[in-house]
């Protein structure tokens, strides 16, 4: 989705796109879009700068974190990003970076690309480790049976060689 400038006023500075399932792209393996995308919110001129606030719903399938079934997670986030012309930071011999500059991008004065700003927002919104449920088990790291579904009779007395210092603490 392109914002244009131009036009901004003739739509009270609202913008709002749904991207279909096939639209976006997040280029990530373990995360896929089960369902749209909804995005909405207002670009505002702030002198050189261009602010856009919006929120954006989606539905996503990660993967459990222990057992590796799909799971949906829905998506409910709002975002702020501010847009600068290239030409503004060349003029700097040097610039230095603060805390409200990482939400700063640079775009050509004329149009906003978004579709970058929701894969970002979106992949930035999926949890670290997502479970798909409280109780899960995860996977045997023997025989890699899930223990969700059923037991299995592996043991695993297997230590990690990093931690065989500590057997000779005393305490």
């Amino acid at each position: 989705m392109r914002i244009e400038l131009d036009k901004l006023e003739e739509h009270g500075g609202r913008f709002a796109h749904v991207y279909d399932v096939g639209e976006l792209s997040l280029d990530d393996a373990e995360v896929r879009l089960v369902g749209p995308v909804e995005v909405s919110g207002r670009v505002r001129r702030d002198g050189n700068e261009v602010v856009l606030r919006g929120k954006l719903q989606a539905k996503l399938e990660v993967v459990c974190g222990r057992c590796l079934k799909p799971v949906e997670l829905p998506i409910s986030t709002g975002f702020t990003e501010r847009f600068v012309r290239a030409i503004s930071w060349v003029a700097e011999d040097q610039h230095e970076l603060r805390e409200e500059d990482l939400n700063l991008a640079v775009f050509d004065g004329e149009t906003i690309e978004v579709d970058d700003l929701v894969r970002e927002e979106l992949l930035l919104a999926v949890p670290v480790n997502v479970l798909c449920g409280e109780k899960c088990q995860g996977l045997c790291p023997v025989c890699g049976i899930d223990r969700n579904l059923s037991n299995c009779q592996c043991e695993s007395n297997e230590l990690d060689s990093r931690w065989e210092k500590l057997k000779e603490l005393q305490m």
